[in-house]
């Protein structure tokens, strides 16, 4: 009898502590894992390093494609021969787990900084993609709400399709032709913390999708957009978590460790080694937006002009003008003492053949008074047969800083402040 009353009072913490809610000043982290980690079920164990750094290279390529048309709904594929490579809408590379409705049901979703809906695909959803992971039905959860048209989330939403009186709809699109269609509902989320526990956030809004065409895949059954826009999973935690988030991204060939999203004082980014820069407003209000001052190659500096330049933790490549990407790559050319070879690939704009211990000059990124050190991991992506390659390509439109660049710095957002903080970390060993 006592026995049977101790499993009682352990399942019953057990359910307070996975239905904790979050107030105001309380921080918590969640794990983000890439696409090619060991954890990911996507992972496959027959690719070989070097498929897996082609494969994202071709996938930042689509995904650059995908942000040009959705900054510039007008623009076609580019001309000078960079980026005409098919667009798929699976140009994603971290993952993330949330728990929706009540009582919870796991979600494999996509974390992506370059979006700002949330939506999970739910039954009925007879012309969606196939997934492996069983379908939402909002018709089993007690918290599930339709949003009317005259909502807030809605009358913010414009690609809706409303009547007055009526549930709000909503239309997605993602520039490849794919997109994602149903109604426009608030529901409680649910997320597993690092530290063991898991904390609870209702009336999210999310689009509970009984439409998704396009080549999603059939791992993953949703996105988590964590953008800039009012939609966003950011905006809507807001003054819950102070409007700060941050990441440190652990790179997939390190070890079996995973990345890890923060939010609220748990995202601050302290410490002698830190710098801090200001957002700018950018071609779109999604996009985490910074000037890019100047680069240097050691101590050299690099011939260029300032840019706008995007942070996004989905795009694997980091994408410069073409001008100051010759420029540096010229400097490199001249500064390093290893010959020259032809990607043989044909992705790359630099590669360079090496035997034996490898050793590359630091390429400093400059943001005003701060600046960005990167390292041979964070600069430079290893081919087969004894190559290495510049991990930065060639664009026209707008610049991207991708995230293999971003591998190992713990990087936060202050939406209040439009400041982003960054710190070089060992994100594998970084404090839960």
């Amino acid at each position: 009898m006592a026995f049977s009353s101790l499993l009682l009072f352990l399942s019953f913490v057990g359910a307070l502590s996975f239905s904790s809610l979050v107030t105001k000043g309380e921080g918590f982290s969640v794990e983000l894992v890439h696409r090619d980690s060991v954890n990911s079920p996507l992972y496959d164990p027959s690719q070989s390093p070097s498929d897996r750094i082609k494969a994202a290279a071709l996938r930042s390529q689509a995904r650059v494609e995908l942000l040009r048309r959705k900054l510039s709904p007008s623009s076609s594929s580019s001309s000078n021969g960079s980026f005409q490579f098919d667009l798929f809408s699976a140009s994603f590379e971290y993952l993330m787990s949330i728990y929706v409705g009540t009582p919870p049901r796991e979600i494999v979703a996509i974390a992506d900084t370059g979006s700002d809906l949330t939506w999970a695909n739910c039954k009925p959803c007879e012309h969606c993609y196939k997934q492996n992971p069983p379908l939402f039905d909002p018709n089993k959860s007690t918290t599930y709400q339709n949003l009317r048209c005259n909502s807030y989330p809605c009358t913010n939403f414009p690609e809706r399709v409303c009547y007055e009186g009526t549930y709000c709809k909503y239309s997605y699109g993602y520039g490849d032709q794919s997109e994602t269609s149903g109604n426009l509902a608030n529901e409680t989320f649910t997320f597993k913390t690092t530290s063991g526990g898991s904390v609870e956030i209702p009336d999210i809004s999310f689009g509970c999708s009984h439409e998704t065409t396009g080549s999603f895949d059939s791992s993953t059954s949703g996105l988590v957009g964590l953008g800039g826009g009012k939609l966003s999973l950011i905006s809507q935690l807001g003054p819950t978590i102070g409007r700060k988030f941050s990441y440190c991204l652990v790179p997939p060939s390190s070890d079996n460790s995973s990345s890890q999203l923060r939010f609220g004082p748990d995202a601050v980014v302290s410490g002698a080694n830190t710098g801090t820069i200001s957002m700018v407003p950018g071609k779109s209000g999604t996009f985490y937006t910074v000037t890019l001052e100047g680069m240097a190659v050691g101590d050299t500096k690099v011939r260029m002009g300032s840019m706008d330049i995007i942070i996004d933790s989905g795009t694997t490549l980091t994408l410069l003008e073409k001008g100051a990407l010759n420029s540096l790559i010229d400097l490199l050319v001249s500064t390093v003492d290893l010959p020259r070879v032809e990607d043989p690939e044909g992705i790359f704009d630099l590669c360079f053949s090496y035997k034996g211990e490898l050793a590359m000059p630091t390429i400093a990124l400059h943001f005003g008074r701060a600046s960005m050190l990167l390292s041979l991991s964070n600069a430079f992506v290893f081919q087969e047969n004894g190559i290495v390659c510049l991990a930065m390509v060639g664009g026209t439109d707008f610049s991207i800083l991708g995230n293999i660049a971003q591998a190992n710095f713990h990087i936060g957002y202050d939406l209040k402040e439009r400041t982003v903080t960054f710190a070089k970390t060992n994100c594998s060993h970084l404090n839960s």
